[in-house]
């Protein structure tokens, strides 16, 4: 069988040092191949070399496919990761839920997905071999709508979408182009238990086609089944690769992915030094009561009800788009629909004169949404020492007490050797790390993990589990952890929320 892609001896560069040194593979066109690794070993920079986005400095890389009339082998080549959706629709969202409550005007996933968005065409452009390329567009469009499912919500806007669904959508986008090979970056991220079935479905139809689709992942329990042949990248080197049974059975791969690696954990240094914090005094941290939140026609809460008392941590769970993000931002005040529903935090009413920022100061926050809004050039130490100031990015200068605690907490995490880096140097695990690091550097009261185990490999899941366990026995801050993988849930987590699908109410 003739090769789809080929690396013969070659090695890229990355700034001012070389990675994948004398690589050698043959990708043929029957095989289904997934890059594994653990979080900072380079898979995702490895699918960046493999789709000519590093400099190639020794060697060759060879795609061995035709492209389309008019296109380089490289525009063939998708890439959808959790990148993509910083780039395209998450700056879109942030910026709509705050100018509309309405949505007036707001981009639906319909225009989204357009031929103009998705190719980038004049719209008042007319030719002969315009209208066959906008009939070919509309043939991968239908494809890929009905493929992922995305029909139910075409003409929601992407406002109202959960990250799940953002997720689809984007995915959507990428199977709207015409591409030859389709690389997926931990895309089974953010996604329910329904829809992750439903996606190893959608995978192993595309599988069946002349599309080629290539996985990479650090869960290797994910890996579908029709993938064959697996390539493990371990500091940015391929130290295994060929038919998937005879890799795993390697000694130096079942060396990486043994539980613990590079993380272990003793007594919990940097809770026992954490600064006090004057919290509020009252026992109520959260009270919602018959909350509601349409975006035009779609109702994303209906009638929602729920206390949080201090202590009493809570699982946030339910289905993509059963509205658990959209609960989380009535809470953080980064609705505008906070102030139109009975939401008190810390004792106060949101819209009865309380500032935003008096209440945040007493939360911490991770998830997917904030995690894509900081800015390329920030260190991972300043995006810590912004925890103190809830802002994304860094304004003033640290107080030297701020930026001991933004250290110790590097510290504890193992993060300190990262401390002058930018964030998104790092693996998207690491950066989860760092990002927890930030929520945590302030002592808040009230600690909000909205999928905090995305891109996280086994080793960091199980640190994190037991870093979180740690900080909820000591009794010194209350969390509401949402998740689509109850087995993540933190054992110290008794009591449980449970949305339901489409309607947004409580189960």
């Amino acid at each position: 069988m003739t090769p789809f892609l080929s690396l013969t001896d070659a090695t890229f560069r990355l700034g001012d040092r070389l990675v994948f040194e004398n690589t050698s593979l043959s990708f043929k066109r029957d095989h289904q191949w997934a890059v594994i690794g653990e979080n900072g070993s380079g898979k995702s920079l490895f699918g960046d070399a493999l789709r000519g986005r590093l400099p190639l400095v020794h060697g060759d890389l060879q795609y061995h496919f035709k492209p389309p009339a008019g296109l380089s082998h490289e525009e063939c080549l998708g890439h959808v990761s959790f990148e993509d959706r910083k780039a395209n629709v998450h700056e879109t969202v942030v910026q709509s839920r705050w100018n509309s409550f309405e949505e007036e005007g707001a981009l639906t996933v319909r225009a989204f997905l357009s031929y103009e968005q998705v190719m980038e065409i004049n719209p008042f452009e007319v030719s002969a071999d315009h209208a066959k390329a906008k009939l070919a567009f509309e043939r991968r469009f239908r494809r890929a709508i009905s493929l992922l499912d995305v029909q139910p919500f075409l003409d929601r806007t992407l406002l109202s979408l959960s990250n799940g669904e953002t997720q689809r959508v984007q995915l959507a986008r990428a199977l709207c182009l015409p591409l030859r090979l389709l690389i997926l970056d931990e895309p089974f991220n953010g996604l329910d238990v329904a829809i992750r079935n439903h996606f190893r479905t959608v995978l192993g139809r595309l599988m069946q086609t002349p599309l080629r689709v290539l996985l990479i992942t650090a869960r290797v329990e994910e890996i579908p089944d029709r993938i064959s042949h697996l390539s493990v990248v371990h500091e940015c080197q391929v130290i295994a690769a060929g038919p998937r049974k005879n890799v795993l059975s390697r000694p130096e791969v079942r060396k990486v992915f043994k539980k613990p690696q590079r993380i272990s954990i003793g007594k919990t240094r940097a809770l026992e030094n954490r600064e006090k914090n004057s919290h509020p005094a009252c026992e109520e941290l959260v009270r919602l009561q018959n909350v509601t939140v349409r975006y035009g026609t779609a109702t994303i809460l209906s009638s929602i009800n729920w206390t949080v008392q201090a202590g009493e941590s809570w699982a946030l769970l339910g289905p993509n788009g059963s509205g658990k993000t959209t609960l989380l931002s009535l809470i953080l005040g980064d609705n505008p629909q906070a102030y139109m529903n009975d939401v008190v935090v810390f004792g106060k009413r949101r819209g009865s004169g309380e500032s935003i920022w008096e209440i945040k100061k007493f939360i911490g926050w991770v998830s997917p949404e904030l995690h894509v809004h900081f800015d390329h050039s920030a260190t991972c130490l300043e995006v810590v020492e912004s925890g103190f100031h809830d802002s994304i990015g860094l304004f003033e200068p640290a107080t030297p007490r701020q930026r001991t605690a933004a250290r110790r907490w590097l510290k504890e995490f193992q993060l300190l050797e990262f401390a002058r880096k930018p964030l998104f140097a790092l693996s998207a695990g690491l950066q989860r790390m760092v990002l927890l690091a930030r929520a945590l550097v302030k002592n808040p009261r009230l600690l909000i993990l909205d999928e905090p185990c995305q891109g996280l490999d086994a080793a960091h899941r199980d640190f994190f589990a037991r870093e979180i366990d740690t900080l909820l026995r000591s009794g010194s801050v209350t969390a509401i952890y949402v998740t689509h993988r109850p087995e993540e849930i933190p054992r110290s987590i008794k009591r449980v929320l449970k949305l339901t699908s489409r309607t947004g109410k409580a189960a």
